[in-house]
């Protein structure tokens, strides 16, 4: 294993030298990329502090600094100031922001589907399938959330239909344990956890279902795009290199998610790593079909008409991570 990552990593270094060769990259001594870190726990963004740990940005010339941010609100708003370069971001978030007139873009894609998202009961309750729940109460997080968009998609592939109970990330846990909700639907780092302890037993997991709709990925603002395109370009070339290297060596990818989202439970970190990090985006193309299909739902889970108008080239570019935007 220590000499594949030693194959891997001499492969990533000549692969980033002849990228920025092939791009025509000559980056300042001062290359930097301040990089918006919303949600701290999401493994779908493990490959950027992965980057950092491989060596790659430094491989690469740039300096990177994470910005740790409250939320999407935050997030986007210190995009649109100019505080923050790039960051993670979803696509219908994206969307809704470019619709409101602010000038980012998605400049890659990470996932094309509900990857570790997943409906979950208490290990005691009577139901067995999804139908059981019909009518039920759900928690599904915050409203005009990705929780919204996933509760339709879910609603889509079951022909159910639930009572869904808003609730913060933090709520939903005690919520299901006191029987205020008769399950919840959430991202993997939450659900999960109450899965691995024994609280609670998955009904559906929605990485399983076939799916093309763009919902994570990184936004950019205007002017980083356009004074900073050479760090863009060589930014995502490094954090895609990372994720290749998660994909390809198990164990240190599972070690690595621990020491990310600060748990000490090996089986959790592996059930991230197979559900998520596995799935993710290698290169980070986006599709323009996938990316208006989650404007298409985030219109029907908002009740916002207008992104299901909005076009979708207008949403991300490739220019960023694909050869021929080079």
């Amino acid at each position: 294993m220590k000499q594949a990552a030693r194959h891997w990593m001499r492969g990533t270094r000549t692969a980033l030298l002849a990228l920025a060769a092939c791009a025509g990259m000559s980056l300042p001594a001062d290359a930097e990329i301040r990089f918006g870190l919303s949600v701290s726990d999401n493994v779908v963004y493990a490959p950027v502090a992965a980057a950092e740990e491989l060596g790659l940005f430094a491989e690469a010339g740039l300096v990177v600094r994470i910005v740790p941010l409250r939320g999407v609100g935050a997030a986007e708003e210190a995009l649109a100031g100019g505080h923050v370069d790039v960051i993670d971001h979803t696509i219908a978030y994206a969307g809704r922001a470019i619709a409101n007139g602010a000038d980012l873009r998605i400049v890659a894609t990470a996932t094309n589907g509900f990857y570790g998202w997943s409906l979950i009961v208490r290990q005691d309750a009577p139901a067995r399938s999804v139908t059981d729940l019909t009518g039920k109460r759900i928690g599904v997080g915050a409203r005009q959330s990705i929780g919204d968009l996933a509760a339709r998609r879910l609603s889509d592939q079951t022909s159910s239909t639930f009572e869904l109970v808003p609730l913060g990330p933090g709520a939903l846990v005690p919520a299901l344990r006191n029987a205020e909700i008769d399950g919840f639907l959430f991202s993997a780092a939450v659900a999960q956890r109450e899965v691995v302890a024994g609280n609670a037993r998955t009904l559906l997991d929605m990485s399983d279902a076939p799916d093309r709709t763009a919902i994570y990925g990184y936004s950019a603002s205007a002017k980083a795009r356009d004074a900073k395109s050479d760090e863009l370009r060589a930014f995502m070339a490094a954090l895609h290199r990372a994720t290749q290297h998660m994909q390809a060596d198990r164990d240190w990818s599972v070690r690595f998610i621990k020491s990310f989202i600060k748990v000490n439970d090996t089986r959790l970190a592996e059930l991230l790593h197979d559900r998520v990090v596995a799935k993710l985006s290698p290169d980070g193309e986006s599709d323009e079909d996938a990316v208006a299909r989650a404007l298409a739902l985030a219109a029907r889970a908002w009740n916002a008409p207008a992104l299901a108008d909005l076009a979708a080239t207008r949403v991300f570019s490739n220019s960023y991570v694909s050869r021929d935007g080079m």
